[in-house]
């Protein structure tokens, strides 16, 4: 966890891309010997043992043996992290330590980012690229403000693929999934082209039919004559992938190295609300009718329920609405389509006195998607077109002075543009004649956005056991962000007028330091301090629905900041044979970044929380177990204790005075509640993971793995109102891996088992549109029922791989 070593003889994990000859041959030729992981948390290769960092590295084996091929998968094997799709906005809720960004404003950086293969990503959809081919995942806590880019808050997750070999290497590998009915093939191609250039060719392909149960009816009445839903399959979840990346590396001279990396995946599956269910508010035990206005009530489905239990009715929008004025509605199914690429070259000059590293990167994605959040009973739905582009450049420079001082310096400019329209369906009427549409508004948003950034960090040895490290980033973020509406249904012309039309623009400049103490009294002994500040950028709230009386004021929120301090102990032990990592941590953040949904008027709100704290101790070791050949431990504990301080935010919908809804009073109502001293959502106060590897030889020939590993997260919020009615309880998942190898793992067939309890965990939620959530503020409210984002249940899959 605060350094977590989660495979322990998987060498070496992370060897940074860009060669530093010195550090990185020295570091992997140690790491080789003592079967350590490489990573490159402070962009120059160094033993996990020696980084001054928070950090957790899952090695790419690690992620092969459990089938780990999306990073919700990728959150299991971090405690702490909770991850997974959600319907609007950003698509993605990540938290790590209890700090993120919820799903509901597209206008967020995130919180918690990504760097994939050295570019940096902020938007969030990255949560659906497929990972395979992976040399391992870093996962890095806290402000990162100095060596990725972009400045973080909350973390980020960086995923490093593969590079080519040396020497020809191929493989294929094949499998099969029983709960979800899921078909997979992976393969990759490596080797010299010449004895300058490599070059590596992988993929992968996968189809499933969803292991979720779908229970609406095969046809439901829309309440229009003539119009009826229908469900897309008896199974939800259900996904098509494929991913294809290119890699060529050349040494042009003795003291120049370039490598291209280039790659384009694609998902087409049900959409984010394909893995919904319903829970009842209040401990309701019967759901809800939709009601519209006094007198339109829409009867609850008789084929919904109110438990998590891999059980829903899932139903498509009726083909005449969808095929009519719905913009990305295709025929009504519920869908998600995304594609990506991405482009990213590194250069590194190796010179005197400084080497030069170039990364230049682009980025892309496009997603469509048709939504509904009610089930069949009601069409609560609505459409999202999300495309995105980035341009981005960073230059290093790191010092090879000969004296005890040395410094990295640099800078880093992104440009992107992000488009996102969206158009909603909430009422079921008649066709409006004049626009030709059913929809009840249409929006269209975006914002172009410019980053620049200039780095430094200096490093003084103060002796050969006191190394001081001290820098900062100076960040300046610029958007230009707007809404405007479009005419629909003219039933709702008064409610979400068409020709508004909304313009902003945010500038704002920040400087990020920190300071970080390493002792090393021994090689295998480091501890440090460190001071850190992080920065995300604020902005304008694109996802906000237009109303008469929507502004430009309501629609800001400021930027959100971090600050504070981290020690640390890493040790090894019992000659080389326990790892053992310890940190502790507290950090402030001000102005975070909060967003909130409001089911009675659907409209979506961004906000800044006062203050929020969070601090914790993490913990973990790994033992090659003595007299047994073979055998290694393992072991990862966190406990984080995050509350708000000082902030009033909004109620939660059908919230009472006497529950709390007593501030902020407005219009007969009050609209404010005490937040502080309060844990924020996401934030398990405990989670650890404890599992073992076994290898032995089966005869001369082959040789047999097996893996088990056990995690444990004790319960959560996972609504961003703090519904008292919304905890996931705590739960424990088990994961295990068997595998039969022949000579130099030619072949492998291997059995598979994630989440072998069975658990299904909500890891977000909103509450449904029409469906309770009303008297806020007053002495008598209803809470409305919620649309919760289940993971995955119970998988198991058969395996056979070859090597060449």
């Amino acid at each position: 966890m605060g350094s977590t070593l989660m495979l322990v003889h998987a060498v070496p994990a992370l060897a940074a891309d860009e060669p530093q000859p010195a550090a990185s041959a020295a570091a992997e030729a140690d790491a080789a010997t003592t079967d350590e992981i490489v990573v490159s948390a402070r962009r120059r290769a160094e033993r996990l043992i020696d980084a001054p960092v928070a950090i957790t590295a899952v090695t790419g084996d690690t992620l092969s043996q459990y089938q780990a091929t999306r990073v919700s998968d990728i959150a299991t094997l971090v405690p702490s992290l909770i991850a997974g799709k959600a319907a609007s906005g950003s698509s993605a809720s990540v938290f790590l330590r209890g700090v993120g960004s919820t799903a509901l404003s597209a206008g967020f950086d995130q919180s918690v980012s990504f760097v994939i293969d050295n570019i940096a990503m902020s938007r969030g959809r990255e949560i659906s690229l497929p990972q395979f081919d992976i040399k391992g995942v870093e996962v890095l806590k806290g402000p990162q403000a100095l060596f990725f880019g972009k400045n973080t808050t909350g973390g980020l997750i960086s995923v490093t693929s593969n590079g080519p070999t040396n020497e020809f290497h191929a493989g294929i590998k094949g499998g099969y999934g029983f709960k979800a009915r899921e078909r997979y093939v992976e393969a990759f191609v490596s080797g010299p082209v010449s004895d300058t250039v490599r070059a590596r060719l992988a993929g992968r392909y996968s189809k499933s039919d969803g292991a979720f149960v779908n229970t609406a009816a095969a046809s439901y009445t829309n309440y229009i004559p003539g119009q009826f839903r229908t469900r897309n399959s008896d199974r939800r979840g259900f996904a098509e992938s494929y991913g294809l990346r290119g890699t060529v590396d050349a040494q042009v001279s003795d003291g120049f190295k370039i490598e291209l990396k280039a790659g384009l995946s694609s998902v087409v599956d049900g959409g984010p609300t394909d893995t919904l269910e319903r829970i009842c508010g209040g401990g309701r035990t019967t759901p809800l009718p939709s009601t519209l206005a006094p007198g339109a009530v829409f009867p609850t489905s008789p084929n919904t329920d109110c438990r998590i239990d891999g059980r829903a009715d899932s139903s498509a929008i009726p083909v005449q609405v969808a095929t009519t004025g719905y913009r990305f509605a295709r025929d009504g199914k519920l869908y998600a389509d995304f594609k990506s690429q991405f482009v990213a070259l590194t250069g590194t000059i190796e010179s005197d006195p400084f080497d030069v590293t170039s990364v230049s990167g682009y980025y892309h994605f496009r997603q469509t998607d048709l939504n509904n959040v009610s089930g069949e009973s009601y069409p609560a739905g609505f459409s999202q077109y999300a495309d995105f582009e980035q341009f981005s450049e960073e230059l290093r420079f790191q010092s090879k002075f000969d004296g005890p001082f040395n410094i990295l310096f640099g800078a880093f400019y992104a440009h992107g543009k992000f488009v996102f329209n969206t158009d909603a369906y909430i009422a079921p009427l008649p066709l409006d004649p004049i626009n030709n549409t059913y929809t009840t508004f249409k929006r269209d948003n975006g914002f172009t956005t410019d980053s620049l950034s200039f780095f430094a960090e200096g490093t003084l040895n103060l002796s050969q056991q006191l190394e001081l490290s001290g820098g900062a980033r100076y960040s300046k973020e610029s958007r230009k962000s707007y809404q405007r509406s479009l005419p629909a249904h003219i039933g709702f012309a008064a409610a979400f007028p068409g020709g508004i039309a909304l313009n902003d623009k945010y500038d704002e400049g920040n400087l990020s330091p920190q300071v970080t103490l390493r002792y090393k009294p021994s090689t295998d002994l480091t501890l440090y301090a460190a001071y850190k500040q992080g920065f995300k950028a604020g902005g304008f709230n694109i996802s906000q629905v237009l109303t008469p009386v929507s502004n430009v004021a309501a629609g800001r929120y400021k930027s959100e900041t971090a600050e504070g301090a981290e020690i640390g102990l890493r040790a090894l032990l019992l000659d080389r044979r326990l790892s053992f990592n310890l940190t502790a941590y507290r950090y402030d953040y001000s102005d975070l970044q909060v967003q909130f949904f409001d089911p009675t008027t659907v409209s979506l709100t961004a906000g800044n929380a006062g203050k929020l704290r969070t601090q914790g101790v993490e913990a973990d070791l790994n033992l090659r177990v003595p007299g047994i050949d073979g055998l290694s431990l393992r072991g990862a504990a966190a406990y984080n204790d995050a509350k708000y301080r000082d902030f009033i935010g909004q109620c939660y919908p059908g919230q009472t005075i006497a529950n709390g809804c007593n501030l902020l009073p407005a219009g007969g109502v009050f609209n404010g509640q005490n937040y502080s001293g309060r844990t924020p959502p996401k934030a398990p106060h405990f989670a650890g993971r404890a599992g073992f590897t076994y290898e032995a030889p089966i005869g001369e020939t082959m040789s047999l793995r097996m893996n088990g590993d056990v995690s444990y997260t004790s319960k959560y919020n996972f609504t961003d109102a703090l519904r008292p009615d919304a905890f996931q309880k705590g739960f424990a998942k088990v994961d295990a891996s068997v595998s039969l190898s022949g000579k130099d793992d030619l072949w492998t067939v291997s059995v598979i088992g994630r989440n072998l309890t069975n658990r299904l965990v909500v890891t977000a939620a909103n509450d449904i549109p029409f469906v309770g959530g009303t008297g806020t503020g007053t002495t008598s409210g209803t809470l409305a029922d919620m649309s919760a984002f289940v993971d995955n249940p119970r998988e198991i899959f058969v395996e056979v791989g070859f090597k060449f």
